[in-house]
């Protein structure tokens, strides 16, 4: 008998696995014949503002309970479909749940037109415009920002070189600030081993997203590899591929960005380390994360591969509030806000956040 049981099960695994082969070779047939594009960004919303090829959404809710609205966006070169990349798997369709008055910003694909785009145009000329639109459809005076990566740093060189910027609470996902603390894209840039100018295409005055890509798998050289593996392994299970080619289709959707951006960025921030030096400036206006008052909360990844939580750490003594929180969630970059972990940690975390620094009724 208790050689029997062995065999027994080894047996039931290996049947096992060959029905799962069976359905791998069938769904991946299907998939690759009809190749469906992943359901992403379907959270019901209205485009309510715009401002060249800047757009700002707001999703309908018809039972906002909590104030003030939140404007959700993330830096240039990403999709800002990650907050809402999946039904189940959606801030966007979580936070409208909750009662928020959601608004998401996104900065556009830019073209030639915009290849002379610099930081203070994207700050000055649309960013703090939208944050206006944003007050005047909810009738608020303020608004929070919910911020992630590249975008939550932009967020800080505005909010720290302005005092107009009506942004009363602070979230940031995965804010780098010290470009000094082993972030893989930055070392490339900070050893010179490329130079802002390898990646120009002189003809649009764009880093194209092809580009942007490419430096993104210098990273991460295998990451493609990685991902069509673990997709086989669970091409079996109808409640995985879905998911999986939503993140996928984001992970690698980036896009291109202006060249004079772009030179600002990495010459100032990842090579000067302007947030931390104290030299950042926006439109001639210094950069002053001092003057930062508003309530925040930094969310930091514990496994972050693209921005270590050593990036994110020194922002609690630099910032002028003194009410700042730091959620530390399990998992890598992405992982902070799509996934198990950003399910289970993230997001509740998050809303307890926004629900304990919720204005009063009254406003």
């Amino acid at each position: 008998m208790t050689l029997a049981s062995p065999l027994i099960d080894a047996a039931r695994g290996i049947r096992r696995e060959v029905d799962r082969t069976q359905l791998r070779a069938r769904k991946g047939i299907k998939l690759i014949a009809e190749r469906p594009p992943p359901r992403t960004a379907v959270t019901p919303k209205d485009e309510v503002w715009s401002l060249g090829k800047a757009r700002l959404w707001r999703y309908r809710n018809p039972d906002v309970r909590h104030r003030p609205p939140l404007m959700l966006f993330l830096g240039l070169i990403g999709d800002s479909a990650i907050f809402d990349l999946h039904p189940g798997n959606s801030w966007d369709e979580t936070l409208v749940a909750a009662g928020f008055d959601v608004f998401l910003f996104d900065w556009g694909r830019p073209e030639a037109a915009e290849g002379d785009h610099t930081l203070e145009t994207y700050l000055d000329g649309y960013l703090i415009h939208a944050v206006d639109a944003v007050c005047r459809i909810a009738s608020s005076d303020d608004v929070a920002m919910g911020a992630y990566c590249m975008g939550a740093m932009m967020a800080l060189i505005l909010v720290g070189s302005r005092d107009d910027v009506p942004a009363s609470r602070l979230v940031l996902f995965t804010p780098p600030c010290d470009f000094a603390q082993g972030i893989p894209l930055a070392r490339i840039f900070r050893e010179r081993r490329l130079t802002p100018s390898d990646s120009i295409d002189e003809m649009t005055g764009l880093v194209p997203a092809d580009a942007v890509r490419a430096m993104f798998r210098l990273r991460q050289p295998t990451s493609d590899l990685v991902q069509y593996v673990t997709l086989w392994e669970n091409l079996w299970r109808d409640d995985y591929v879905g998911p999986h080619r939503a993140i996928n289709h984001w992970a690698w959707n980036h896009r291109a960005i202006a060249d004079p951006a772009f030179r600002q960025l990495i010459h100032d921030y990842v090579q000067g380390n302007a947030l931390i030096g104290g030299t950042a400036a926006l439109g001639g206006r210094p950069v002053r994360l001092e003057r930062i008052m508003a309530p925040t909360l930094l969310v930091v990844a514990d496994q972050d591969e693209l921005v270590p939580p050593a990036s994110s750490e020194p922002l609690p003594t630099m910032l002028g509030s003194k009410d700042v929180e730091v959620l530390r969630v399990p998992g890598g970059h992405a992982g902070a806000l799509m996934g198990s972990a950003a399910a289970k940690v993230t997001m509740p975390g998050v809303i307890a956040w926004l629900e304990h620094h919720e204005a009063p009724a009254a406003a």
